[in-house]
């Protein structure tokens, strides 16, 4: 432990107190003041478990993060068996397409089904035109809908770690298993699952707490009854009624805690068991199973199943985004260019803020990451675990709660939230876990006898890293600059509480003209946009990300 790690970790601490701790601690002591005395006391946190609503909307949560996790559990875990164990052709299409999802923003996915699925959106007219039904179906409407599509937009986390899992298991306990009788089924669930156990916590306890941080989704299904969608009302409408602000703030911070606890249950969970075996280990393809015809068909059947409902999305949008209308007829009969001369001669401000923003928090991100992983992985100085836990916890806070405490933390004092380096900054804080967790993996992946030998034949540690680290970091570098810039261009519940006059982004942009009740046809041509960009860049993490996708998602990141 030299000198320069003791002063770098110190530096990488010090970003961490001003950006994430002293913000969010702000947070926590604005939400125990009172409005009526201006004291500060537990009174809000009182009324709001003595008020039934508010217990109704935590209970509600609770209820639809439960359905969103055994849902993609149901249907993630023969996704992930599938493209774990079997060869199959036109895999990396599929990963990139069910990675899709996840890197769009949830509303995108909103507005698009409910073109598709609406009283009297696609479906129905077309079942109403076929004279199948009378009247239309409520297919999108209610619990069921946002069950549904929050499951879709998260089943990528659920598929993501039990891949990585399944991959990771020793193909020796499987065989030994098989070996003494239990084969299909029964070794999948006595043996294969258990020891997937961390892999599964390690996306599910994400999927887990979406519910607490999505707000939007609710309100465009007319679904206002959770305790995101509540926070963000009293915060954003009733700016005039300061008890309803300090009680939204309140929700904000329930949130957070619930979140934060359920991570650290799952992290507890995962440690008080041993999942390691004794054995030769596994290849970074792990075990490949040759499935009998049947099996092959019916995998592409499911595949093609769970790659149609995603399709939905894109095609959807993209119909929206050229057409002038599409009203009460199962497909647009009018189609136009108009939608995207509007967003790039009238509103290119949108798209360059988007490649702005997510570029500096980008940069952000690479020039903070790239040291805290090396701190983390490579060094024994004081709080380097420590430092790890604060920046992974980022990923169990909602992002409204980032949002709202970076407008207390840095509007008076430290008025950063009057200039536009706000939003790259909140979008560094925010994402931030996402390049780490490549970073991290990567340097895991790298023989550290490699860069002792520079060091021993007198190269210095810089130019140890430049030479000999960077070169061999790259791919998993690559993977989490283009991880992080999608999360970060796509991020709307962060950034909508702090853009100013002329900061709106692409998901701000679509948010607001569905707000306003204008075409929607504009706010899909920029979704649309938006989908182009990011299944460009997913094809290539699929394509490059290999391994380094599993294992920074695996249980590494409970």
């Amino acid at each position: 432990m030299s000198r320069g790690q003791v002063l770098l970790a110190a530096f990488l601490w010090g970003i961490i107190g001003l950006l994430v701790l002293y913000p969010l601690s702000i947070l926590v002591v604005e939400s125990a003041k009172i409005e009526a005395t201006g004291a500060w006391g537990l009174g809000n946190y009182l009324e709001f478990f003595h008020d039934t609503y508010y217990l109704k909307t935590f209970a509600n949560t609770l209820v639809l993060s439960s359905l969103v996790l055994l849902t993609t559990t149901v249907f993630g875990i023969p996704l992930a068996y599938i493209l774990a164990r079997y060869r199959q052709w036109g895999k990396t299409v599929f990963t990139a397409l069910i990675l899709l999802p996840i890197v769009l923003p949830a509303y995108a996915g909103v507005f698009a089904f409910i073109i598709f699925f609406g009283r009297f959106g696609t479906v129905n007219l077309l079942l109403m035109d076929a004279g199948l039904i009378e009247a239309p179906i409520n297919f999108i409407y209610g619990l069921h809908g946002l069950v549904f599509i929050q499951s879709l937009h998260m089943l990528p986390f659920i598929v993501l770690s039990l891949s990585a899992g399944f991959t990771n298991i020793d193909p020796c306990f499987e065989e030994a298993a098989e070996v003494e009788g239990a084969s299909g089924f029964r070794r999948f669930i006595t043996v294969t699952l258990p020891l997937c156990t961390p892999s599964y916590l390690a996306g599910a306890v994400i999927v887990f707490l979406w519910p607490f941080t999505d707000w939007l989704t609710p309100l465009i299904l007319g679904q206002v009854d959770f305790l995101p969608s509540v926070a963000y009302i009293n915060i954003a409408y009733h700016f005039t009624d300061m008890h309803r602000k300090y009680m939204g703030i309140v929700a904000v911070v329930i949130s957070s805690l619930v979140c934060i606890s359920i991570f650290l249950l799952a992290r507890w969970w995962v440690e008080r068991k041993k999942y390691t075996g004794l054995s030769k280990g596994t290849t970074s393809e792990g075990r490949v199973i040759e499935p009998s015809p049947l099996v092959q068909a019916s995998s592409y059947l499911y595949m093609f199943f769970i790659a149609a409902l995603v399709l939905v999305i894109p095609i959807v949008l993209g119909l929206a985004a050229f057409s002038r209308r599409w009203v009460l007829e199962p497909f647009p009969t009018y189609w136009t260019l108009d939608n995207f001369r509007l967003i790039l001669l009238e509103s290119p401000l949108l798209i360059q803020n988007s490649f702005v923003f997510s570029g500096v928090a980008l940069l952000f991100g690479i020039s903070f990451g790239l040291p805290a992983a090396y701190i983390i992985v490579r060094t024994r100085v004081p709080g380097k675990n420590a430092l790890d836990f604060v920046i992974t916890l980022m990923l169990a806070f909602p992002g409204m709660a980032i949002g709202v405490s970076y407008l207390l933390g840095f509007w008076e004092g430290i008025p950063l939230a009057k200039y536009w380096i706000i939003m790259p900054l909140a979008l560094f804080a925010r994402r931030l876990p996402y390049f780490l967790r490549m970073a991290h993996s990567s340097y895991l992946q790298l023989d550290s006898s490699l860069e002792e030998a520079s060091e021993v034949s007198g190269v210095g540690k810089v130019k140890t890293f430049f030479y000999i680290s960077l070169p061999l970091l790259l791919k998993g570098v690559l993977v989490g600059v283009v991880m992080f810039f999608i999360m970060a261009f796509q991020e709307i519940s962060t950034a909508i509480f702090l853009y100013r006059g002329g900061w709106e982004t692409l998901p701000i942009g679509i948010y607001l003209n569905w707000h306003r009740g204008m075409e929607f046809g504009i706010a899909a041509a920029m979704a649309f946009l938006m989908i182009m960009i990011t299944f460009v860049l997913l094809l290539i993490i699929s394509r490059i990300g290999g391994g380094i996708m599993k294992a920074a998602w695996g249980p590494g990141g409970t």
